[in-house]
């Protein structure tokens, strides 16, 4: 039986009898209220089957309902879609259907596509180097790397059907990854190419998107201009179907978190934390730059690594989850559920008439005092005292004598090492005075303000705080190469974070 294109209200069809097996839905026009488009890739797709379509019927505007799918393409080199409520767990047939147990990240097929072993346009690989899936599928993913183009390259958690290839390279705009996280659009807006006023920017860099409008997001975080960077996980928009815009925060809510862990360099992950030539081959696996996985949680550092346990990501002869990772060749994103710091510091007295009050540090001797600076002499500046003190770090209560006691001398030095950089801040800012919100806690205050189980602040070497005057997505822009690397970097709208946890770490907050 031959094929024949349908199109209605809703969406093109590729008709085999009264059933259709292929689909291509219409979406509203970013520009045009009155238009809708639609991605034409799957459609070429279908007129290079044998059975190729050769007519063609239009029903728009007849109120008929849409057509119902039939059970055909099997035989065509096609794998059809399948219907919403679809059970099992992935198998042989790679659908994840109701498969409520899977946490990782699933690939869903928007329109019919090629999954292919190379990232090239369809016409360029041979047949054995492709296989056409129609739009409606879903697909447990390990991880996948963004090669550019609009492609990634996606790992499967079981192989494509018919074949025992689990690494296939996909279309971007023609599929769309699960994610938890989403965008609400709370008022008109633009999503723009660069962060700057819609002025400076020309047509193709800024795309119109209505109230009420909802997407999922891969990640996000602060951008200048009090402007979000957003990675689309679901659509692409604008001429050069981008994911990645940024948009004006106050226009926006964003609910849901994760994490995910970037390699950024080609690494070894490692079973143990040792040199690679001290594992054998089934305790180590090389990782590609530009790898990404989803992180379900992660440890402080260990000689230089950190332990990382990934989002039903197996890797290795033994499939593990569970890796040391090489802080120099990894960055994590996103912020830890529960992570919802609201900390407050009783803060420094403008002009102290004393030393205030007498503090001991465990594996210091002397006595030191909370209105001391932390450093006597300026680390940054020659012959200046140093700005930020003791009473600040510990959140000393002049008024009860209460301060959060470091746990231990890693503790202090930690805020040793914290306040340098924080006096990098206050001469990146003219030497202006810095509001501190947060800095050491102990375990029973980090839990009690809403902290991260990892929190840097539990090692003394972080500080939520604020420039006054300076927008805090802002002030996150403006430190965010600068940091580069040494540590975390994060913000909210009433808070910038930094620490010096010795690896790239980036995230906001959601408030």
């Amino acid at each position: 039986m031959g094929t024949w294109v349908k199109e209605t209200d809703e969406a093109f069809y590729l008709m085999q009898g009264n059933n259709w097996i292929s689909r291509i839905e219409k979406k509203p026009s970013p520009t045009n209220p009155k238009e809708k488009v639609l991605n034409v890739e799957g459609m070429r797709q279908w007129f290079s089957r044998a059975d190729a379509p050769l007519a063609m019927t239009v029903s728009v505007g007849t109120g008929q309902p849409e057509p119902s799918q039939g059970a055909g393409g099997g035989s065509t080199g096609v794998i059809p879609s399948q219907p919403d409520n679809t059970t099992g767990g992935g198998g042989s047939t790679g659908n994840t259907g109701g498969n409520s147990n899977y946490k990782g990240a699933k690939l869903r097929v928007k329109s019919t596509t090629y999954f292919k072993l190379q990232p090239k346009q369809q016409g360029e690989l041979t047949d054995a180097e492709k296989v056409l899936v129609s739009n409606g599928r879903e697909f447990e993913v390990q991880y996948y790397i963004d090669v550019g183009k609009n492609h990634w390259q996606v790992t499967l958690l079981n192989p494509l059907p018919d074949t025992q290839n689990k690494t296939w390279f996909v279309y971007t705009p023609d599929v769309a990854l699960t994610t938890n996280v989403s965008l609400t659009v709370v008022s008109d807006t633009l999503f723009k190419a660069e962060p700057k006023l819609s002025t400076q920017l020309t047509a193709d860099q800024k795309v119109f998107v209505k109230n009420g409008t909802r997407y999922n997001l891969l990640g996000s975080k602060p951008a200048a201009g009090d402007h979000m960077e957003i990675e689309l996980a679901d659509a692409t928009l604008g001429p050069k179907d981008e994911k990645k815009w940024f948009v004006y925060a106050p226009d926006i809510k964003v609910n849901g978190k994760r994490q995910t862990l970037q390699v950024t360099g080609d690494t070894i992950f490692k079973a143990k934390p040792v040199q690679s030539s001290q594992l054998s081959d089934s305790e180590k696996v090389l990782v590609k730059k530009g790898t990404i996985f989803l992180l379900s949680s992660y440890a402080n550092p260990e000689a230089n690594h950190v332990k990382v346990a990934l989002e039903e990501a197996f890797l290795g002869p033994k499939n593990l989850t569970t890796w040391y990772a090489y802080v120099p060749d990894i960055a994590i994103s996103g912020t830890e559920i529960g992570n919802n710091p609201n900390d407050s510091n009783p803060g420094q007295p403008a002009n102290p008439a004393d030393r205030g009050i007498a503090l001991t540090l465990p594996g210091f001797s002397g006595t030191y005092y909370s209105n001391d600076p932390i450093y006597p002499q300026n680390p940054i500046l020659s012959g200046k005292r140093g700005n930020f003190t003791w009473g600040e770090a510990l959140h000393v209560d002049r008024a009860t004598g209460f301060y959060r006691k470091p746990a231990n001398s890693s503790v202090v030095n930690g805020i040793l090492s914290v306040a340098k950089v924080m006096e990098e801040i206050r001469h990146l800012y003219g030497d202006k005075p810095i509001k501190i919100n947060s800095w050491y806690r102990d375990p029973a205050t980090n839990a009690a303000v809403g902290g991260a189980s990892q929190s840097r602040h539990l090692s003394g070497d972080a500080v939520d705080f604020v420039v006054p005057g300076v927008s805090c997505f802002d002030v996150y822009a403006r430190l965010d190469s600068w940091w580069g690397n040494r540590g975390g970097l994060a913000s909210s709208s009433v808070f910038t974070h930094i620490d010096t946890r010795g690896y790239r770490a980036r995230w906001d907050y959601g408030y």
